[in-house]
């Protein structure tokens, strides 16, 4: 399912998150953020290649570094940076994902030995999520957020 957002030589590992259906896709260390900043997923294609419904989300992600262009405005090289795809559940390409951003935080903690991580989702808005992983499987996001109302309403009694 990954080669339908990049080719097999790109990728360095896939992951399988069961509890979140999400797929995470390490690119190779090789690969730049504007490497991934440029991906053009099919997302009909996707959805056509994923029909069992055991992946909600795949997660492509790169390790930062200033050598491949992972640095905040700040000059701050990026842990990781990542973009997430969820057609089947109506998002194409999620700005900013808390959910996936846990899973990553579980993934790049390990990888790096770290306990707290500075990371950019590059989408289109985009935004920099910081995450401190907890014990046992909870992780803290921190970060600017945008809120909208979905639903106003009242209960009558």
């Amino acid at each position: 399912m990954f080669q339908l957002i990049v080719s097999v030589d790109c990728v360095e590992t896939v992951e399988y998150s069961p509890p979140t259906k999400k797929l995470l896709v390490r690119l190779t260390d090789k690969m730049t953020r504007k490497q991934l900043e440029s991906l053009t997923p099919d997302i009909s294609s996707m959805m056509a290649a994923e029909v069992t419904g055991k992946v909600k989300g795949v997660i492509v992600t790169l390790k930062g570094s200033t050598e491949n262009g992972a640095v905040s405005s700040d000059g701050e090289t990026y842990d990781f940076i990542s973009r997430y795809f969820a057609p089947w559940n109506g998002i194409p390409e999620d700005p900013v994902t808390g959910s996936a951003h846990t899973v990553l935080a579980y993934y790049w903690g390990k990888v790096l030995s770290k306990k707290t991580l500075f990371a950019r989702q590059c989408s289109r808005r985009g935004g920099d999520v910081r995450m401190r992983v907890l014990e046992g499987d909870r992780v803290d996001l921190i970060g600017q957020a945008v809120t909208s109302t979905v639903l106003k309403g009242s209960f009558i009694l």
